[in-house]
């Protein structure tokens, strides 16, 4: 299928890669792979360390645009094609695959392939490049050796395939990782509208939640139908739990930092922390709400308030050129220095899409830069704004938005009310 140079993502890429001098850019990490090209293949549900599939994007749009997979797997663009779902590249590169390959290559007498599948696989087969290659590092190689492209700086968003080039034809490398953050960061027309629909799935799954929370009820029965209706929902629950934080909890989470192992009944005056978690069209859903079991106290409703004050106030500052450190640091000096304990307030900005965290920060961003640094908004960002309170005097308070930021204004994906949820 025939990459469309002019496309926005493209574009965004190269215009990274001109501005870092590089030649071109190897992505491998699943993520990225599909960003760029729409290829995932149901082996990447392995999280393997290893890549199963890899695309070259070049600087010169006259240089092929190259997808790497498993010779095997071509039948794949096939199936994907007729589903309306078709993979966008220029040219392809094969490999093989443990033995699968082989075995798909065996004579079989008794099979028999429709003509207009033949044809198919005739047309790809006519993209294909090369010898299939033993592994899929070989067959990075012989692309970049091909391409004649070993003396000049190609990124990578794999040092360790980086390193296998440079051991193998001596090819000049960087690091892509924060350069293909940086271009998924900002979302293009499409992806702004999948991550607007996931927002109205998002609604509907926190009201599904809501429905099931009640004094008595037990805390893995409404996970599981959570992750029912988010299945039903075409949504995919997070492994092993749709919600984040599970069930109620006691001054502290246990086992860890984000999970609650709680499964006896609530019982009326628990506060249960709301997070639920899932990928809508390889998009991220991330909401957050705070549900009491039974009417709250007028202290500890004062105390929601006061987080949900913050975050609107942060919300307000969410413009293109504002950074997300002093927006924070902004509302914690201010607002939130109201709260009883104001420095137990969580406050962080990150952007957000195919993973949880995509923020346009140096590497590492999950360290403490990541929250002390922050980085610039721009236009077309998707962010989400965590509002985390773990004040121990009433009991937690927290609450998350994902916002769309516009030229002129800021818009959150999910309407469902920040107020307390106080159940039966």
């Amino acid at each position: 299928m025939e990459l469309d140079p002019s496309t926005e993502k493209l574009g965004m890429l190269r215009e990274n890669l001109k501005a870092k001098d590089a030649a071109g850019i190897v992505l491998s990490m699943s993520t990225n792979v599909d960003y760029i090209s729409g290829y995932q293949s149901v082996m990447d549900g392995w999280h393997l360390a290893e890549p199963l599939s890899a695309v070259f994007i070049p600087l010169d749009s006259k240089r092929p645009i190259t997808l790497f997979l498993p010779e095997a797997s071509i039948i794949g663009l096939v199936v994907a094609s007729r589903e309306q779902s078709p993979i966008r590249f220029e040219r392809l590169r094969t490999f093989d695959l443990l033995n699968f390959c082989i075995t798909a290559r065996a004579q079989d007498a008794h099979l028999e392939l429709t003509e207009e599948l033949i044809e198919d696989l005739e047309q790809y087969s006519k993209l294909i490049d090369g010898e299939c290659a033993p592994d899929i590092i070989e067959s990075i190689a012989q692309c970049l050796q091909d391409e004649s492209l070993t003396s000049k700086k190609v990124l990578f968003d794999d040092m360790r395939v980086a390193l296998s080039m440079h051991s193998k034809i001596g090819q000049k490398y960087g690091d892509g990782l924060e350069l293909i953050h940086q271009t998924r960061s900002i979302k293009t027309a499409e992806e702004i509208a999948v991550i607007l629909e996931s927002g109205v799935k998002a609604d509907r799954i926190m009201s599904h939640t809501v429905s099931k929370l009640k004094a008595g009820a037990r805390w893995n029965d409404i996970e599981k139908s959570v992750a029912h209706f988010m299945i039903e929902e075409d949504v995919d629950p997070l492994p092993n739990s749709p919600m984040l934080f599970g069930g109620s909890y006691d001054t502290i989470f246990r086992p860890d930092l984000f999970r609650t192992s709680f499964n006896t009944p609530f019982n009326k005056g628990q506060i249960v922390i709301l997070e639920t978690q899932g990928i809508y069209k390889n998009h991220w859903i991330d909401i957050n709400r705070t549900a009491h079991i039974g009417p709250a106290s007028s202290e500890y409703r004062a105390q929601h308030q006061l987080v949900q004050n913050c975050l609107s106030e942060a919300a307000k500052h969410l413009r293109p050129g504002q950074n997300t450190t002093q927006i924070c640091e902004e509302v914690r000096n201010g607002t939130a220095r109201a709260l009883d304990a104001p420095d137990k307030l969580l406050m962080v900005i990150h952007s957000i899409g195919r993973v949880p965290l995509e923020s346009p920060s140096r590497y590492p961003a999950t360290g403490i830069r990541g929250a002390t640094e922050g980085f610039s908004i721009e236009e077309s960002m998707v962010l989400s704004l965590d509002c985390l309170y773990f004040g121990s005097k009433l009991g937690p308070s927290h609450m998350e938005n994902v916002f769309v930021i516009g030229k002129d204004n800021t818009t959150s994906i999910y309407k469902y009310p920040l107020e307390l949820i106080e159940t039966a």
